[in-house]
């Protein structure tokens, strides 16, 4: 059967979510962990996160005997998967669903500390000054409709078209934190990280109003350890 995992990971020990050569990415990781359990599918993902990124709720499928009662696999994977890996759920899926392409929306959250540096923090945050919060809600606005991205994203990205839809895109406070939030339909490599660099570095120059999309102010993305994957629509 089919079976979609959706789970959280620490991106700060991973060298991103794409299996790679030398098995220290996300993937890697969680394909030991179910061959532990006797599932030797290779898993496919909804999202490649770079390396430093988080997930708060990523999604894989693969493939394992119809046997399995799913509530025992999932304590069985995570036996293996923690303590960087923890599987939330473990769910049937129909021969059509598949966890990249099945994908409607994508949702991602990137967080500012505004306390004093924490190198016990700093693998998950961004320390950073203060915003003007209204000021960088201005910039992120910019953002929202069906644009053309080529500028906010690598240079190398191999795709098909950098038009995306963002749904969503603003930024609110929580204790002395700033949380930027974006939804899309989905997001060119290194695409939310250059937006947030982006429209910090218009706040900053006190210009959100003149940030215009087809036209980035700075090409150097926000650093990765500040990113969060939050959720995948299907």
């Amino acid at each position: 059967m089919r079976i979609k995992l959706t789970y959280s990971y620490d991106g700060s020990c991973f060298c991103g979510s794409q299996s790679q050569p030398h098995g220290k990415s996300v993937e890697d990781s969680l394909n030991l962990a179910l061959n532990h359990v006797g599932i030797f599918g290779r898993v496919i993902t909804s999202s490649r996160t770079d390396k430093g990124v988080h997930a708060l709720n990523q999604t894989s499928m693969v493939y394992c005997a119809d046997f399995w009662d799913l509530a025992r696999l999932k304590e069985l994977i995570n036996r293996h998967a923690h303590p960087h890996i923890h599987i939330k759920s473990v769910q049937k899926v129909d021969s059509e669903f598949h966890a990249r392409y099945s994908a409607k929306a994508r949702s991602y959250r990137y967080i500012l500390n505004h306390d004093e540096f924490s190198p016990f923090l700093s693998p998950y945050c961004y320390f950073y000054e203060k915003v003007d919060l209204k000021r960088l809600n201005l910039a992120l606005a910019k953002f929202i409709g069906t644009h053309d991205f080529s500028e906010f994203m690598k240079v190398g990205s191999d795709i098909k078209s950098p038009v995306r839809e963002i749904y969503k895109s603003y930024a609110f406070r929580y204790k002395n934190q700033t949380i930027i939030k974006f939804k899309a339909n989905g997001f060119l490599r290194a695409q939310v990280r250059l937006m947030v660099a982006n429209a910090l570095k218009a706040t900053a120059l006190n210009s959100p109003n003149d940030f215009c999309i087809n036209s980035s102010i700075t090409r150097i993305p926000a650093p990765p350890n500040g990113l969060y994957l939050e959720r995948v629509f299907y």
